[in-house]
């Protein structure tokens, strides 16, 4: 992956104190064609957590995600970040907010370089209007240089400076997925949704990407994560396990490993 494993020091993922949630979903329901895809969904992420989302294929876990990312307006209950309601927020309100989310698929743009992919991660610090872009005003040269200024710390980070002129089309999927995961990260989100990221990997990009997502979090970024990856999912402080649309359980990852609905609904056992 040719990106830096992160150096921490305090091993599993800590349990915190009791924190208020970041995010709540409250009875959260969706349906496409009149079929339920989620029922009554309810779970919360506290701040400063790492908390797993998983069921077998079906389950509704990217419908929640597309739900609580504004991808989609739910049929029925709401989603609140920081106790706000944002069910009726658009995508960019809530990037703006401070939630923003990566692809099971990395999204990169191939045609630019890993530096502008990174600097399009800059866009909602900037205030500039296409007009003054157009015109190159003063307020907009500044802001590109400042965008400039911060993907290139940013690259710097994440292990991609060697890298930043190369196009991200020319880069193979794990420093593709960390070119994604380096641009969500730009702004300082409040809460970083990863949808799948060990996708198309293999062991030690798995291996790297856990230590980035570690790392993440001890910086302070709460993470809602959907993997079938187990090795990721051990650095959860709580899994949800959805299962045709509902939550059949919640606890540690060993909890719900071996709680018997679970069992049922992947093993049939």
């Amino acid at each position: 992956m040719n990106a830096p494993v992160p150096d921490f020091s305090t091993g599993a993922h800590a349990m915190h104190a009791a924190t208020p949630p970041l995010l709540t979903l409250e009875g959260v329901a969706h349906s496409f064609g009149g079929i339920d895809v989620l029922r009554n969904v309810s779970f919360e992420v506290p701040a400063g957590r790492i908390v797993g989302l998983i069921g077998p294929n079906g389950s509704g876990k990217t419908t929640c995600f597309n739900i609580i990312s504004g991808f989609l307006r739910p049929k029925g209950g709401r989603v609140s970040l920081a106790e706000r309601e944002i069910t009726a927020d658009t995508i960019q309100q809530r990037s703006r907010a401070g939630l923003v989310r990566t692809f099971q698929t990395p999204q990169v743009f191939e045609h630019m370089t890993v530096l502008e992919n990174l600097m399009v991660g800059c866009y909602n610090a900037t205030s500039s209007g296409v007009l003054q872009a157009m015109l190159r005003t003063p307020k907009s040269r500044a802001e590109l240089r400042a965008m400039r200024a911060s993907a290139q710390a940013c690259c710097e980070k994440f292990g991609l400076a060697r890298l930043q002129d190369n196009l991200a089309g020319s880069l193979p999927a794990g420093q593709r997925r960390i070119v994604e995961l380096a641009r969500a990260c730009i702004g300082n989100p409040r809460l970083l949704l990863l949808d799948e990221p060990s996708s198309g990997l293999n062991s030690d990009e798995i291996e790297t990407l856990a230590a980035w997502i570690a790392r993440l979090n001890e910086e302070g970024i709460t993470i809602l994560l959907v993997s079938h990856e187990m090795g990721l999912m051990t650095a959860c402080d709580t899994v949800h396990v959805l299962y045709f649309g509902e939550i059949i359980a919640t606890g540690a990852l060993h909890e719900v490993q071996a709680d018997p609905r679970v069992r049922e609904a992947y093993m049939g056992v």
